[in-house]
């Protein structure tokens, strides 16, 4: 389904997005993406703050693009899935996306969750994948709204 059959739904509305705006969503993913490498941070905080990266760079694309979600449950997965077309992400990286969004559900609403050390340095690279692909795409699609103050992309 494209944006404007979700804005018809009214799972998404029209949205104007200004350079302030995308540069504050991304230095939030960028500190996120710090945060999230910090070792001396429990698992499941570094896991949550690599999802809230994530999720960032989803909303950065999807009101570029001109919409925002609206209100209600389910907000999360619906600006994941909005990635396939915002970004033209590969389905198998969207299915990461939301399981990262389950786990992180999972440790925040259903109580302690054991995450190895691999799944969360996964979680953090895949974060920072995503915020470097989206500043390059912002960049090279969308300058009008380009920060061209941001860090340089964490490697």
């Amino acid at each position: 389904m494209g944006l404007d059959d979700l804005v018809r739904r009214r799972l998404l509305r029209p949205h104007v997005a200004d350079r302030a705006e995308v540069r504050s969503l991304l230095l939030a993913a960028l500190r996120r993406c710090e945060d999230a490498s910090n070792p001396s941070v429990h698992a499941e905080t570094r896991l949550e703050q690599a999802y809230h990266a994530v999720l960032s760079c989803a909303l950065v694309a999807l009101r570029v693009k001109g919409y925002r979600p609206g209100r209600g449950a389910g907000i999360h997965d619906l600006t994941l899935q909005t990635l396939a077309e915002t970004l033209q992400l590969e389905p198998e990286r969207i299915d990461y996306y939301q399981a990262l969004r389950r786990q992180r559900h999972q440790c925040l609403y259903e109580g302690f969750r054991a995450l190895t050390d691999a799944d969360v340095n996964e979680a953090v690279g895949e974060a920072r994948r995503l915020v470097g692909e989206t500043i390059s795409w912002l960049h090279n699609h969308h300058s009008r709204v380009a920060p061209d103050d941001l860090p340089d992309v964490i490697s």
